[in-house]
């Protein structure tokens, strides 16, 4: 219609001119004759023009129809459905008479540069998409192998759809992390946590949350996907708000909210609340998670360290069910995390000692899966005593020892896709899990008892906490015990970070067991290449942003730990928030090891890229993704956390 209408007015100017000059030229006693066959000659081209015009109008009316059955141009008018037809250079050359109704008209235009969102349609990516047309919504489908797009008016069903998607209920818990911790026998906690729940109870008024009290510590929460979506709008800032009263009180208090949504069914909802719940506070607290039926979790806050809890009725009751658990069991494999560490074969051998002085039959998987540089050389310096003491094995022996009654215990690491018995996890019937890594929402096997601690310093300070209700007489000897003071040692930078009142009790069992600090000080020292592999790793860090430094380094392969340690004293330098190193530790694999001060979060920047751990440290390891390429996702992941941090502080 544009074209037309271009052409139209320039033919019109052209003979006013003309007509202008013959005028002219009558009046000078010019050559009229001439003239007036200059104008004869335009006028035939212009009613040629306006011919050529209309003619093209009824072949583009022609080219419909030659594509639409008898009576579809009628139908299409009563029930409202657009046609616009394209050609071979995606130019719109029909355009039915809704448009015109709607006084849209995009003829001559390419498609893609009148409505940006057909292009995945045009293409072939999608078999339909939704575009909004003054102020209505149109479902567009394409015609199978023609330049034909049909629009359909879908506005009332897309308004009832999000009505009803607005209405749809969500389900949640909150509970005051520490609270039992903080009653105290005289009952002056009592009042200042009850200004805190004041907080918590305007907030949800003012986002018109109904709860319900179950309990001191706990909240029953009904909402709707409106006000949910009002919530993720305000970041959650409940939590700030609650910290802040806390610290204002001179309180250790946060709190862990909980929200399932996306099911027509209010039990299963429920349940699954209920089970956020526990993800959350395993976690660590200080966050909330949600969960959308037949999506992954999310995860908001976490912004502080999990809180110790030091209940010795909460590890007698695990230690009981673990006793139980092994009695039932004809043998028991234990299996780590790929590359153990210290910390992992520390916990395995405490566990291994444990299941025999049940007179039980225990293996551990050592002989596949890697050992972490350090950790080998220690286990490799004491190889005749552990030989002696243990069943140290590899997957194909483990999965010849296995039968049905098996207990697999799977320590210092929670997911199958990390252990070192992936294979025999896929047949196990019977597993436990204990680890102090912060847990992820999914489990990829079915415990049948799970002991996962974030406030922990390490999975040697777990089990060293079962050793009196579980552990017989001489079962647990000097080697044993210094495997697991070295993991401690370790795990907590020489007791540096991730220490609590439960630390140095562990620790204190650990000496009287006869761990001895000089000689495990003196287990971790270092070769000239791991010195040389850790300069070489500062040497090429960089400060990406006030307070990060990144290194990333394509060429060599590195020891994992060499990594994490060069993170470790990076982390030291002055204005230092975080460090984040990547690196090659096999060929085909790349690994980032993330360490952070309490005022930086990177297990949630790791989250961000499929990655896990601590609060201060956290990390990953891929085959899918070279070094730079991992870089690349580790700052787009950066940057979300850094707009997160600013918006949460902003809305506080």
């Amino acid at each position: 219609m544009k074209k037309e209408t271009r052409l139209f007015i320039i033919a019109s100017l052209i003979l006013v001119a003309l007509a202008i000059i013959l005028i002219v030229s009558y009046f000078l006693n010019l050559d009229v004759l001439l003239a007036a066959f200059v104008y004869m000659i335009t006028l035939v081209l212009f009613v040629a023009v306006i011919y050529l015009l209309r003619k093209w109008r009824k072949d583009a009316s022609a080219f419909v129809e030659e594509r639409l059955d008898s009576g579809v141009l009628e139908a299409m008018k009563v029930s409202r459905i657009g046609i616009l037809i394209y050609d071979e250079d995606f130019i719109i050359r029909y355009m039915s008479p809704l448009f015109a109704e709607l006084e849209i008209d995009a003829n001559g235009q390419k498609v893609v540069a009148w409505q940006k969102d057909l292009q995945d349609l045009i293409n072939g990516s999608v078999d339909h998409v939704i575009v909004t047309l003054k102020d209505n919504k149109y479902e567009v489908q394409k015609k199978s192998d023609e330049e034909i797009l049909f629009f359909k008016d879908i506005t009332r069903e897309y308004d009832l759809e999000r009505h009803y998607e607005e209405e749809a209920y969500v389900l949640g818990y909150l509970s005051f992390d520490n609270y039992e911790e903080l009653l105290d026998l005289d009952g002056e906690n009592s009042t200042n946590t009850s200004e805190i729940k004041t907080v918590v109870y305007d907030y949800f008024k003012r986002f018109g949350i109904a709860y319900k009290t179950l309990r001191n510590d706990r909240l029953f929460l009904v909402l709707n996907e409106l006000v949910y979506s009002e919530l993720v709008k305000d970041h959650f800032t409940v939590m700030n708000l609650v910290k802040k009263e806390a610290k204002r009180l001179d309180l250790s208090l946060t709190i862990s909210i909980a929200l399932a949504r996306g099911s027509k069914d209010i039990r299963e909802l429920d349940e699954s609340a209920l089970n956020l719940l526990d993800l959350a506070q395993t976690r660590g607290g200080d966050q909330v998670v949600v969960r959308k039926e037949g999506e992954d979790a999310q995860y908001f806050g976490g912004s502080s360290e999990a809180k110790e809890k030091s209940s010795k009725v909460k590890v007698r009751v695990n230690a009981n069910s673990i006793r139980n658990l092994i009695v039932r069991s004809s043998k028991v494999i234990i299996c780590g995390h790929l590359d153990m560490d210290a910390d992992c074969v520390g916990a395995a051998l405490c566990m291994s000692s444990i299941v025999q002085g049940f007179k039980k039959e225990a293996y551990i998987i050592a002989k596949s899966g890697g050992v972490e540089m350090m950790t080998k050389s220690v286990m490799d310096r004491f190889s005749k005593e552990l030989e002696e003491r243990h069943h140290l094995i590899s997957i194909n022996e483990a999965l010849n020892q296995y039968d049905d009654n098996t207990l697999v215990i799977m320590v210092d690491h929670h997911m199958a896709d990390m252990s070192n018995g992936q294979e025999l996890l896929k047949k196990a019937k019977r597993v436990l899990i204990i680890d102090h890594h912060r847990r992820r929402a999914d489990l990829d096997t079915k415990p049948v008892l799970v002991y996962i601690e974030a406030s922990a310093s390490s999975s040697c300070e777990l089990l060293a906490e079962f050793i009196p209700y579980l552990l017989r007489r001489n079962s647990l000897g000097a080697i044993e015990a210094n495997f697991m003071y070295l993991g401690m040692l370790i795990d907590t930078n020489q007791f540096r970070v991730r220490t609590g009142v439960r630390t140095f009790d562990a620790a204190s069992r650990l000496r009287d067991l006869g761990a001895d600090p000089v000689l495990c000080e003196s287990l971790k020292e270092e070769p000239y290449e791991t010195i040389r592999q850790r300069a070489l790793i500062i040497d090429q860090s960089i400060l990406y942003k006030e307070g990060l430094l990144i290194s990333a380094l394509e060429n060599g392969i590195f020891n994992r730990t060499v990594i994490a340690q060069a993170g470790d004293e990076m982390l030291k330098t002055k204005g230092v928030r975080a460090v984040f190193v990547i690196a090659k530790i096999k060929e085909d694999e790349v690994a980032i090891s993330a360490r952070s001060k309490n005022n930086f979060n990177v297990q949630m920047v790791m989250e961000k890229i499929n990655g896990g751990g601590h609060m201060t440290a956290a990390g990953l390891q891929s085959k899918e993704y070279s070094v730079l390429e991992l870089k690349a996702q580790l700052l787009e992941a950066i940057e979300a956390y850094l707009k997160g941090e600013e918006e949460s502080a902003s809305n506080t």
